[in-house]
């Protein structure tokens, strides 16, 4: 009895007849025989092979629950067009294990190689996603699992997930993306809990321009409940991971390098953020949780190691190069803050200041050691046990907006009865 499925695949492995530039002329649109193969599968939630070699497609459509399975980067799915490779839609279980996508280089815009929607369970696994005019993967209202699988050459972002119902990004390998690395939204804010592991993101540009949008390895949008860990990212044109008015955040143990504006950051309207143990060496600045004026309040930044801190925003400006900003109901504890060109620490800006507590922290060869808003109208903090080594403008003192107010809150203490600093190693 002949076996359908393999014989498609045999007929799809044979060999062209032409190589080079002309063998799509012999090979021609492989898609027809690949949709009826997946069409036969998900009627029984059955298995494709995708053959070990380049297969040129036209738009692929799965709405059932299927796999496809193929040989490793040999099983290649390269696109005739720009827009999706493979669409998928409302299905509970699809899976796509050890194939290669490949776009047309021109066109594209927001679509993406693979564009799933309302899928309860999707698993992307030991792909490879390249070469696209849009997004490489764009996910709405999906969960499932994303991993061990490189995304390379997209002009907009390696991974778009839309209002996500439980997703795990993990193992995988991101690089030279045009707007971010990837990307957890939603269209309201709301809890979303996807976790963001070991993944290994490089060079992401912000070619759509703006002041902090793009550019980010990892932008978290109105997501709540999101952890980002163990990620190593290197070479972002602003941050290394953005959480935007997104509460309840885990950021934690990632190693930064090169960072070209603020590393981590924790922005607008959140409540609730800890950034511990992570490092992160060469960025504007290291660690910001801010916008209290937005309602941005609760967080922890313990642990953290933040080394030169020199470098220029990509949108200018004068007062950069800070180890650590805080503002509302923060504490900032045990850090080491090496080399920073404005400030080891920043607690508030203006009156955007309330309840920070910095304790037990090490500054060492920055401008100021830790500065802080005395503007009329700012909130308390407390300043205790740190140790400030070779401060160059000042180890503790107070600014009014951009203005240095005080020099030395330390001998100045009593003109500020909302502040408490005491038992600091000045050296």
């Amino acid at each position: 009895m002949i076996h359908r499925r393999r014989l498609l695949a045999a007929i799809l492995a044979a060999p062209a007849i032409a190589r080079g530039p002309h063998a799509l002329a012999e090979t021609g649109d492989a898609a027809p025989f690949l949709q009826r193969a997946i069409d036969q599968a998900q009627r029984s939630g059955g298995v494709v092979e995708i053959p070990a070699r380049s297969n040129y497609v036209s738009r692929l459509k799965i709405s059932g629950d299927v796999r496809l399975v193929g040989a490793g980067r040999g099983s290649r799915l390269i696109g005739l067009a720009p827009g999706p490779i493979l669409s998928i839609g409302r299905a509970q279980r699809v899976a796509v294990e050890n194939v290669s996508f490949s776009g047309a280089e021109t066109g594209g815009g927001d679509a993406g190689l693979i564009e799933a929607r309302d899928v309860a369970d999707l698993s992307l696994a030991d792909c490879a996603i390249e070469h696209g005019a849009g997004y490489g993967l764009k996910l709405e209202r999906c969960g499932g699992r994303i991993e061990r699988s490189s995304f390379r050459s997209l002009a907009q972002s390696a991974l778009h997930s839309l209002d996500a119902t439980g997703l795990t990004i993990v193992d995988n390998s991101v690089a030279d993306c045009g707007a971010n690395g990837l990307q957890i939204w939603r269209s309201e804010q709301g809890y979303d809990g996807a976790i963001i592991r070991a993944n290994r993101l490089e060079r992401i540009r912000a070619d759509p321009g703006g002041d902090g949008p793009y550019g980010n390895a990892i932008s978290v949008f109105h997501a709540g409940g999101v952890a980002c860990t163990g990620n190593v990212i290197r070479q972002a044109a602003f941050s290394a991971i953005r959480f935007n008015s997104s509460a309840d955040a885990i950021i934690a143990d990632n190693n930064c390098y090169d960072i070209g504006e603020t590393a981590l950051y924790v922005e607008f309207a959140y409540q609730g953020a800890v950034v511990s143990a992570n490092l992160v060496d060469g960025a504007s600045a290291g660690i910001s949780v801010t916008n209290f004026d937005h309602g941005g309040r609760l967080a922890t930044v313990s642990g953290n190691v933040l080394r030169n801190l020199i470098k220029p925003p990509p949108q200018g400006g004068e007062n950069y190069g800070v180890g650590v900003h805080a503002e509302a109901d923060t504490v900032v504890s045990g850090n080491a803050v090496d080399n920073a060109r404005f400030a080891g620490l920043t607690l508030g800006y203006g009156v955007g200041l309330r309840d920070v507590i910095a304790t037990g922290n090490m500054i060492n060869d920055c401008g100021f050691g830790i500065a802080v808003s005395v503007a009329p109208g700012a909130g308390g903090a407390t300043i205790r046990d740190n140790r400030i080594v070779g401060a160059r403008r000042g180890a503790i003192v107070g600014l009014a907006w951009d203005k240095v107010a005080s020099t030395d809150l330390i001998a100045e203490a009593d003109k500020y009865p909302l502040l408490a600093v005491s038992a600091n190693d000045l050296r």
